[in-house]
């Protein structure tokens, strides 16, 4: 059956439904639980495949007790949500008994592309959040991570009819299709150039989208930072998917005093957050061999214009680079703006180190850029973490750790500029998949109506320039 084929059987089936209510939304989110939990060996195996090493706990941990968390705060949350909301009018017009509600109903079928870092939270987290609006869901898997998506496919197929869910494998043509189609809603996650592509695609039908892209996460170190501590959580962040993960701490802003240190205690915590890293079975592969190749990329460029490589393990050089799988840990200083590593989001387990004098010197640098998906400080200094944290443009701003934003499920997600735009998750999503319908009771007797009827009378032309000559003293204009 062609896309085309699954999304009007959806739109039908929709149309045929109404609107769903409460009891089938809570069953079909329970399904997505039960098809997660039951082929969660199944998953496990085929992410470890197609990545050839992925952390088997934070496959467990992440992509199938974090789906079914993030389930389950819906089907907490979801009854709530739905009800319909009240518009405070105008104390006369409510003395009349006029009032007025915004209520949320489902948009029809959701598209959702989804990417290869994290394809089974992420294709559930779609899928959970369009399931909550009322929405069909149709699921375009990534064709970098295919065992996945195959997986994943079965998974679901054994819990709902291809009508309420559907997903579909292919390659980069049939992304190309999917984002295409004349859907109610299409959500996009990946690559800022990608995601200009689908944006286009999507104008053609005049389909309303939400985009999560990346960008550089900026973090800025400040001089009450314990740096043992900054150590710990940075890298443990970092290191998380060996850095495959859309607000992964792309690079950082250190005292330059404190730059050496800050190496040096890096150094420290991945030794013992990932001993034999190279061997570990806890530290994920990257994705495919043009990942690895286009580290090694970043790397001999910023060696050849100046800068300094640290390589975890020590024993790492450039010439030993493995072509695919574990890539190693590497810091970067004495980097230039005119270099790769500072230009491109990195998405990988390379981090550059930037030495600052001032802060207002480090939000400047920041500012210079396209708008991050993410920021991060570290510092117990609460006036200049609130100046960081307002200073910078981005979607979300953690203090005094990195990515754990991703964890609560109550937190809007999103970008802003080339990051991205939109929000989802959560109650966010299920405001992004609605549509919030504006209803207006009018209870104003006939009589009250009639005065702004015309034909107007002398007198009431006369009310509405005394109305304008009163506006235009209260702003005080001649």
């Amino acid at each position: 059956m062609t896309i085309e084929d699954i999304l009007a059987e959806q739109r039908a089936a929709f149309r045929a439904e109404g609107f769903a209510s409460l009891e089938s939304r809570r069953d079909r989110l329970t399904r997505l639980s039960r098809a997660v939990l039951v082929s969660e060996a199944e998953l496990v195996e085929a992410l470890q495949a197609d990545f050839t090493n992925r952390s088997p706990f934070a496959t467990r941990a992440g992509d199938i007790l974090g789906s079914v968390a993030a389930i389950e705060y819906h089907l907490d949350n979801l009854e709530g949500w739905m009800k319909a909301e009240r518009v405070l009018l105008p104390s006369e017009v409510e003395a009349h008994g006029t009032f007025a509600e915004v209520h949320y109903q489902p948009l029809g079928v959701l598209g959702a592309i989804i990417p290869w870092n994290g394809p089974v939270l992420m294709g559930c987290l779609a899928a959970m959040g369009g399931l909550a609006a009322g929405n069909r869901v149709m699921l375009k898997m990534s064709e970098l991570a295919p065992a996945t998506g195959e997986a994943f496919a079965r998974a679901i197929s054994r819990y709902f009819d291809r009508s309420e869910l559907a997903v579909i494998n292919g390659d980069a043509t049939v992304a190309a299709t999917f984002s295409s189609q004349p859907f109610d809603h299409l959500l996009f996650t990946g690559s800022t150039a990608t995601g200009r592509k689908v944006m286009r695609a999507a104008a053609e039908n005049l389909v309303p989208v939400t985009l999560e892209l990346g960008g550089k996460s900026p973090v800025i170190i400040g001089e009450s930072a314990d740096l043992r501590t900054v150590a710990d959580r940075l890298v443990a962040g970092k290191l998380a998917s060996a850095g495959q993960v859309c607000v992964s701490p792309d690079y950082v802003l250190a005292p330059a005093g404190k730059v050496e240190a800050l190496v040096g205690e890096c150094r420290r915590a991945a030794e013992e957050i990932f001993p034999q890293m190279m061997q570990n079975v806890d530290y994920t592969s990257l994705i495919d061999r043009r990942a690895n190749a286009r580290m090694t990329a970043l790397l001999h460029g910023a060696l050849q214009m100046g800068a300094r490589l640290d390589f975890i393990p020590a024993d790492m050089t450039l010439d030993d680079l493995p072509a695919e799988g574990r890539f190693p840990f590497v810091l970067v200083t004495g980097v230039s703006d005119d270099m790769a590593v500072m230009q491109e989001e990195i998405f990988g387990p390379v981090l550059p180190i930037v030495g600052y004098e001032t802060v207002d010197l480090a939000l400047a640098k920041v500012a210079s850029g396209e708008h991050p998906l993410s920021a991060y400080y570290f510092g117990e200094d609460e006036a200049e973490a609130a100046r960081v944290a307002a200073a910078i443009q981005t979607g979300s701003v953690v203090i005094n750790d990195v990515r754990c934003q991703l964890v609560y499920e109550a937190l809007p997600f999103g970008g802003v500029g080339k990051s991205g735009m939109g929000r989802y998750r959560g109650r966010a999503g299920f405001v992004t998949f609605s549509n919030r319908k504006t209803v207006l009771h009018q209870k104003a007797p006939d009589a009250a109506l009639a005065r702004g009827r015309p034909p107007y009378s002398p007198q009431a032309h006369e009310t509405i320039c005394q109305a304008i000559a009163l506006k235009k003293a209260q702003y005080e204009l001649d």
